[in-house]
C-alpha cells in the first residue's frame, strides 16, 4: 500500500510538473533580450528536396559552434517541408534531419527559429482564392492562374500538426514561424493596364489588400491552432506570424487582421524582412532610379550618382530610425523579428574598384551596425541573411563552402560587418580584417597583365563534360548603344582551340568547333549571331576579321534593333574543347570609313562565362595557367542540365523522360522567384529560354512531374 501510494504520488508530481512547465514558457516579449542578434542558415534546409543542391553542405556542430562564437544568439532555420512530403505526410527521415540541426543550435545555448519557407511556393505563392491574374514572365504575356486557399490551408494544418508534435518537448529555445514571405512572389506586369480596372494592381504587382489578408490570417491561425493543440510545451510556445510579403509597409494589414491565439495574448511575434532595394539588392540602374553603392554619408567623390542621398532615402539612417520607431509604436507589446536583412557585396563591378570598393564595403558594415543598433533599441530581433557563397553579391559572414573557397569551416569572412553588429550588442571586437584583401585584389585599374600598356584578352577553354557540346562566352555589355551609323565591326583574334573528341548527344557526331559573333538588341534583348567561317581563321595566328552589318545573316551580322544594342561578344562552341583564343581591338567602322575603338582590353577584363576563363596579358607574353581552386559558378553542375547565359536571357538544355507540361523557374539567393514560365516539354532533349533582368547568384529549376533539374547560376 505504501509503495503503491508513493508510486502514485511520484507519478502525479511528475505529471503536474510537466503540465506546469508546459504552461509556463516565457511570453514572447521576455525572450527578445536573450535572443540577441540573429543569423540565417540560408540556401540550405529550405532548398526543395536536397539541402545541398545550392552549394552548401549540411550544417555541422563545428559550423553551428562558429555561429555562436561569432556573437549570434538566435539561428533562423529556413526550412522546406512540402517537397519532403507525400500526400501531406512529411518524410520521417527529413524530420529527423531537421531535428539534428535544431538540436545543435539549442546545444549551443542559442534560440532556434524554425519556419516554413518558400519550398516551390505551395503556400507563399498562393495567398489568394480562385482565379488571379498572373504572368508567365514573357513580357506583357498575361495569364490567369487558379488557387484554392482551402487546399493550401489544409496542407498548412497537416504540416504544422506533424512539426508541432515532433518538436513539442523542446523548451522556450525553439520558436515556430508560420510562413516566410507570403505573397512576395506575386506575379506582376510591366503593362498593368492590360489587366483591366479590377486587377487590383499596386505599382506593377497584383495587389495585397484586405481580402487576401483574410486568407493569410487563416493560414496563420491554422498554424497556431495546430501548434497549440499538439500539447507539451507547444501550449505557450512563441509563434511568429508574417506581414504580407514581409513588407513593413503592409504592417497595418496584419495589425487589423491579427490572428487569434488560443494561448491568449503575448505568445506571438510579428515578422518583417528588411532589404531596402536600391541599396540592398538592385544590380542594374533603371530609368526610375539608380543603385546605391555607398551608404548614407559615406559617398564616393568620383561616383556621386551612386551615393545614397542622406535625406530620407530608403535604407538611410533617418529612414531606419523613423521606420523602426513607428513599427515599435504600432505593435506595442508584440515583439518584432527582422527575419531577414542584408545588402549584397558588389565585387564584380567596374565602377567599384580600389578606394571606391573600400568605401562600399565600409558603408555596408556601417549599415549592418546601424540596423542592429536600431533593432535592439526598438525591441526587435534582427536576423542577417547568410548565403554561404563568397562570390559577387554574397551576404556571407561565416565560411562553410570549403570545397570552393580556401580556409576552414567557421572562418569569419567579413570581420568589419560582424564587428559593427557586435558593437551594437556591446560585444568585444574580433581581431581580423577582411576589406584590405578584397580591395587589394580589385585595384582601381585591374590590368592583371604587367605594366605594358598594350593588353589582349587571353581566354582558356576547357570542357567539363564528354558527351555533349559546351560554350564559352566573352561578352561586352553596351546597353542602349545606337549603332545605326556603323556598317561593320572588325575583330583581332588568334584562335588556338580545338575539339578533342566526338559528341554523342549532338546532331554532328564528330569533333567540331564554332566561333561566332553574337549580339543582343532591342527591348526584349533579341538574339542574333554570325558564324565566322573557318577559312577566315588562321590556326594560332593573329588575324583581323571584318564582319559587315547586313540584313542577310549568311553574309554578316544582323540585329533585331541596331539602334538599341544591349550586348555583343564571341561564343566558342564545341564538344570537348581545349585550348585558347586571344582577342584584341573590337573596332566599329562607320559608313564613311572612319573607325571607333569599341574595346581594346587595355584597362579592364570583360565578362567571361561558361567553360571560358579569361585574363588580360601584355600582347606577346605568356599567360598564367588557369587556377583550379574555384569553378566558375556557371559550370557547377548540380543536375544533368546544360546552361547558356546571356544578358537578359538564360537557356537550359535537359533530357525529359516523357512529353508532358513543365515549368522553368529562376530563383534568387533569398528564395524569391524572379522569373518563371510554363511550357510543354518533348520527350528527349529540350531547350527552354527564360527572359529576365536579374543579375547575381540564382538557382534555375526545371520541373516536369516528378522529374526535377536544379542548377546554380551566376547572372551578370
Amino acid at each position: 500500500m505504501r509503495l503503491f501510494g508513493l508510486f502514485g504520488l511520484v507519478c502525479g508530481a511528475t505529471l503536474l510538473s510537466t503540465a506546469a512547465f508546459a504552461a509556463d514558457l516565457p511570453k514572447a516579449k521576455d525572450l527578445v533580450a536573450k535572443m540577441g542578434l540573429g543569423y540565417n542558415i540560408g540556401n540550405t534546409m529550405e532548398v526543395p528536396k536536397d539541402p545541398t543542391a545550392w552549394g552548401n553542405p549540411l550544417p555541422t556542430k563545428e559550423y553551428i559552434a562558429a555561429i555562436k562564437k561569432a556573437g549570434f544568439g538566435t539561428v533562423r532555420i529556413p526550412c522546406a517541408w512540402h517537397s519532403h512530403a507525400t500526400n501531406g505526410t512529411i518524410d520521417a527521415a527529413w524530420l529527423k534531419q531537421v531535428k539534428d540541426v535544431v538540436q545543435m543550435v539549442i546545444d549551443q545555448g542559442m534560440y532556434a527559429i524554425l519556419n516554413s519557407h518558400w519550398d516551390t511556393g505551395w503556400l507563399e505563392d498562393h495567398v489568394y482564392n480562385g482565379k488571379g491574374y498572373g504572368r508567365n514572365f514573357e513580357k506583357n504575356a498575361i495569364e490567369l492562374k487558379e488557387s484554392s486557399s482551402k487546399e493550401v490551408d489544409d496542407l498548412q494544418g497537416k504540416y504544422w500538426t506533424q512539426i508541432a508534435n515532433y518538436f513539442k518537448d523542446y523548451d522556450e529555445h525553439l520558436i515556430f514561424a508560420s510562413a516566410n514571405e507570403p505573397g512576395v512572389n506575386d506575379p506582376w506586369s510591366e503593362d498593368a493596364g492590360k489587366l483591366g480596372p479590377d486587377a487590383g494592381i499596386e505599382g506593377n504587382h497584383w495587389g495585397f489588400g484586405e481580402n487576401r489578408m483574410k486568407i493569410l490570417k487563416q493560414y496563420h491561425e491554422t498554424c497556431i491552432k495546430a501548434v497549440r493543440t499538439s500539447g507539451g510545451n507547444n501550449a505557450t510556445r512563441t509563434i511568429i506570424v508574417q506581414m504580407p510579403r514581409t513588407e513593413n509597409e503592409k504592417h497595418q494589414l496584419l495589425l487589423d487582421n491579427y490572428p487569434t491565439d488560443q494561448a491568449g495574448n503575448g505568445y506571438t511575434m510579428a515578422e518583417f524582412h528588411y532589404y531596402p532595394y536600391n541599396y540592398s539588392l538592385m544590380t542594374k540602374d533603371e530609368d526610375w532610379g539608380k543603385q546605391y553603392y555607398y551608404w548614407d554619408g559615406m559617398g564616393s567623390a568620383t561616383d556621386k550618382s551612386h551615393s545614397m542621398p542622406a535625406s530620407g532615402a530608403l535604407g538611410s539612417k533617418s529612414d531606419i530610425t523613423k521606420r523602426f520607431a513607428e513599427l515599435k509604436t504600432a505593435f506595442g507589446d508584440i515583439p518584432l523579428v527582422i527575419g531577414e536583412m542584408g545588402t549584397i557585396k558588389r565585387l564584380e563591378n567596374d565602377d567599384i574598384k580600389g578606394e571606391n570598393l573600400r568605401l562600399h564595403l565600409q558603408g555596408r558594415a556601417a549599415w549592418y551596425g546601424f540596423v542592429a543598433e536600431q533593432a535592439k533599441k526598438n525591441g526587435m530581433v534582427p536576423c542577417v541573411w547568410d548565403t554561404g557563397d563568397e562570390g559577387n553579391g554574397n551576404f556571407t559572414f561565416i565560411r562553410r563552402q570549403t570545397n570552393k573557397f580556401e580556409g576552414n569551416v567557421g572562418d569569419i569572412t567579413d570581420y568589419e560587418t560582424l564587428n559593427a553588429m557586435r558593437k551594437a550588442y556591446d560585444l568585444d571586437t574580433l581581431a581580423g580584417n577582411s576589406i584590405d584583401a578584397i580591395v587589394k585584389a580589385n585595384p582601381e585599374e585591374n590590368n592583371q597583365g604587367g605594366d605594358a600598356t598594350d593588353k589582349v584578352l587571353h581566354v582558356d577553354y576547357t570542357s567539363k563534360v564528354k558527351d555533349s557540346s559546351e560554350v564559352g562566352t566573352v561578352r561586352l555589355n553596351l546597353t542602349n548603344a545606337n549603332w545605326s551609323d556603323y556598317k561593320a565591326i572588325s575583330i583581332e583574334i588568334k584562335v588556338d582551340v580545338e575539339s578533342q573528341g566526338p559528341c554523342t548527344k549532338c546532331d554532328n557526331k564528330y569533333a567540331w568547333k564554332s566561333v561566332s559573333l553574337f549580339a543582343m538588341s532591342g527591348e526584349k534583348w533579341g538574339w542574333s549571331d554570325y558564324n565566322i567561317p573557318e577559312s577566315d581563321i588562321k590556326a594560332a595566328k593573329w588575324v583581323t576579321i571584318e564582319i559587315p552589318f547586313t540584313d542577310d545573316k549568311e553574309k554578316g551580322m544582323t540585329f533585331v534593333n541596331i539602334k538599341d544594342v544591349k550586348a555583343i561578344g564571341i561564343n566558342v562552341y564545341g564538344p570537348q574543347l581545349s585550348g585558347s583564343v586571344e582577342f584584341n581591338n573590337f573596332v566599329l567602322i562607320k559608313k564613311d570609313g572612319s573607325k571607333v575603338v569599341l574595346e581594346n582590353f587595355d584597362k579592364k577584363k570583360p565578362q567571361v562565362e561558361g567553360i571560358a576563363k579569361g585574363q588580360l596579358i601584355a600582347k606577346g607574353s605568356n599567360p598564367t595557367k588557369p587556377g583550379n581552386s574555384a569553378l566558375n559558378a556557371n559550370a557547377i553542375a548540380l543536375s544533368k542540365m546544360q546552361i547558356n547565359i546571356q544578358p537578359g536571357m538564360i537557356s537550359a538544355t535537359f533530357n525529359a523522360a516523357t512529353a508532358a507540361p513543365a515549368k522553368v523557374m529562376l530563383m534568387n539567393s533569398l528564395g524569391q522567384v524572379i522569373a518563371q514560365q510554363n511550357f510543354n516539354a518533348n520527350k528527349g532533349v529540350n531547350t527552354i529560354s527564360l527572359n529576365n533582368n536579374y543579375r547575381g547568384a540564382a538557382m534555375l529549376i526545371v520541373k516536369q512531374g516528378s522529374q526535377q533539374f536544379i542548377q546554380r547560376v551566376n547572372l551578370k
